[in-house]
């Protein structure tokens, strides 16, 4: 019986070796080289003369492209930002199909009960009400998110009790489109910039870390001033490059690059010069925890440590900070995001701020 069954099971393990063998070359195959990409001057004042910051590379997908990417700096108003960049018709290769934001609820396994959850909930519910309580008293309040993805974010709106809130939303994947109407929000298909949207319509637009991803940040928040109604609140959250940790991680590492998908890389000043350049008036700016920056930052910089082909360290980073299951509601999670929203709170009392700004702008009331 085991002369019989022993080549059996050397047939069936060289099987199972030679299928892993092709989908590894399957996998390492999809990663396209030589994208498409455009030269681009700095968006906020124009110039073409600009130093280098850094470059880096993909590290949380596999399935997208392995181009090296150069941030750099305007020399004039020190404007930070990708160049060359994606050209637009490259956004299905660096944004594929599972990229984490698509589809969040079924990512995260929601469970209502767990911590993590609870805690996600109550900071989105928490800054969202204080957002709301600047439009003014009103039988319904409409609220447009600008990159909706599956509408999770959206659900957690329609869960404010102190307004009764509208829910809209625009996101350029069909499929996330899909899911967000299914879960009965009002959702525009495309890029925010061309999509057909209803002008002075809106109490609140939000973007959540959106206008970094963005080709033409000045059109984008044009477009906002657009759709938001007369003394309308734009709430927008996007990486700041002056944080402790965005200084410490510049070569390569910092989270906050989100190679290649991340084109502009604003301070508190520059970002305030763009809003209020399209004819908002800038009322505070907040800086809040950052968790998922820390996560990748950290999955960059274990998996930098191969200094051969084995991918050992590699195979640990994705282990230890997987960059995109760090949404799920598991213990790991719990543990790893109270452990960085920490260092986030401490950096915060240190230095004034953290990688994630959070400015907020009121469209003037005579506009």
């Amino acid at each position: 019986m085991g002369r019989i069954m022993k080549p059996a099971i050397v047939k069936i393990v060289a099987g199972l070796a030679e299928r892993q063998i092709k989908s590894s070359f399957v996998m390492q195959s999809a990663m396209k080289t030589a994208i498409k990409k455009v030269e681009v001057s700095c968006n906020n004042c124009g110039s073409n003369a600009s130093t280098l910051v850094t470059e880096g590379v993909e590290h949380e997908y596999k399935n997208t492209t392995s181009d090296t990417f150069r941030v750099v700096k305007c020399k004039d108003c020190g404007l930070v930002y990708l160049n060359p960049r994606p050209d637009i018709s490259e956004l299905p290769t660096i944004y594929p199909s599972d990229y984490y934001a698509y589809h969040l609820s079924e990512k995260a396994q929601e469970n209502t009960d767990s911590l993590l959850y609870k805690a996600r909930r109550h900071v989105y519910l928490s800054r969202l009400e204080k957002a709301l309580s600047m439009c003014g008293r009103k039988e319904s309040l409409k609220v447009l998110d600008i990159g909706c993805a599956d509408g999770r974010a959206l659900n957690w709106y329609k869960q404010v009790r102190s307004f009764k809130v509208e829910t809209f939303g625009v996101d350029f994947d069909e499929k996330a489109v899909e899911l967000a109407r299914e879960a009965g929000h009002t959702v525009y298909s495309g890029r925010f910039e061309e999509a057909q949207i209803p002008e002075q319509y809106f109490d609140l637009v939000v973007a959540t870390h959106v206008v970094e991803h963005v080709a033409d940040p000045k059109a984008f928040a044009k477009k906002a001033f657009e759709v938001l109604k007369p003394g309308g609140i734009f709430l927008i959250e996007t990486p700041n490059i002056e944080a402790a940790d965005a200084r410490l991680f510049r070569n390569r590492h910092w989270g906050g690059y989100h190679f290649p998908r991340h084109w502009i890389f604003y301070s508190p000043t520059t970002l305030k010069k763009l809003i209020e350049g399209c004819g908002f008036a800038v009322e505070k700016t907040q800086f809040h925890p950052a968790p998922a920056f820390w996560n990748w930052t950290m999955h960059s910089l274990v998996g930098s440590v191969d200094r051969t082909n084995d991918g050992a360290f590699s195979r640990l980073s994705d282990r230890l900070f997987p960059p995109t299951e760090f949404q799920k509601n598991s213990l790991r999670n719990l543990i790893f995001v109270s452990a960085f929203t920490f260092l986030d709170i401490v950096l915060k009392a240190i230095t004034g701020s953290t990688s994630n700004m959070a400015l907020t702008a009121r469209k003037p009331p005579q506009s």
